[in-house]
């Protein structure tokens, strides 16, 4: 935990970085936090990141949009230090003008790897949805279609992590994920999957709806992908799965088989 007089240092060098070397064009921010003395893990405490990221903004002021090429700077030449300022920065600043940081945010996110991905997600994109998913859903929308592999597995994580936190929005959620399902879903099934699992788990009354829905279908996609999500007893669900198996459809027949014993011994369990 930063002490009182470490704050006042990292905030008296941060104001003196600001003044002198900013505007210079000289984006080595870690001459505010380097002669910090606690490591963990041999690296600078994160808490000391998000502090030193936070006075620089705060003092940067309402001319904040004069320094995009810092942010970008940031993310793409301050290794891991700088990817946690320009999390921090970009998630105070990208409500204020979605127009101007969304697309500086796309940027990273196409340059990024995996768990970089995920963790801006979850620093900057999480609490937005949850506070304003009017704004963000259709965005984290698109990063779930995305044809970056990396970006469309994330962009669904976030989304179970959503519904997790907002289970009002399940219902939109997954009104956006059962408009595919009349589609060939191809490699992206193990998402819808994986979806709907999360569903059944947050909200079970919604689970059953769907199956309300289609539980009479006889498309072998819908079939494998609901009979795909079954992992306990449901009374609701028996029959119609047991229809299934006596489909003469050999898709239908082998998933709804699959699905069949899974209910069987979790009913005798």
């Amino acid at each position: 935990m930063l002490t009182i007089d470490w704050k006042e240092r990292l905030n008296m060098d941060a104001a003196d970085y600001v003044e002198k070397k900013l505007p210079k064009g000289d984006y080595d921010f870690e001459i505010i936090f380097n002669a910090y003395p606690e490591r963990v893990n041999g690296k600078i405490p994160s808490e000391v990141i998000y502090h030193v990221a936070g006075i620089i903004l705060h003092l940067i002021g309402k001319k904040h949009e004069d320094y995009l090429s810092f942010y970008r700077a940031l993310w793409n030449k301050k290794g891991d230090y700088g990817k946690l300022a320009f999390g921090q920065i970009i998630s105070k600043l990208l409500n204020k003008k979605p127009a101007v940081y969304m697309p500086l945010l796309d940027e990273a996110l196409n340059k990024a790897k995996s768990t970089e991905i995920a963790a801006i997600f979850d620093k900057v994109m999480l609490p937005l949805l949850r506070k304003y998913p009017e704004k963000y859903l259709e965005k984290v929308y698109q990063y779930s279609n995305s044809t970056k592999d990396e970006l469309r597995k994330n962009g669904l994580h976030l989304l179970v992590k959503l519904l997790k936190k907002r289970e009002d929005l399940i219902p939109a959620i997954m009104e956006h994920f059962s408009h595919q399902w009349m589609y060939p879903l191809g490699d992206t099934m193990p998402n819808h999957v994986l979806m709907l699992k999360a569903v059944a788990k947050q909200s079970p009354e919604y689970y059953l709806k769907v199956w309300q829905e289609y539980g009479n279908s006889r498309d072998p996609q819908i079939v494998e992908l609901l009979c795909a999500t079954v992992t306990e007893y449901i009374p609701e669900i028996e029959a119609p799965i047991e229809l299934w198996t006596k489909s003469g459809n050999a898709r239908l027949k082998k998933a709804a088989t699959t699905a069949h014993k899974i209910l069987l011994k979790k009913k005798g369990a």
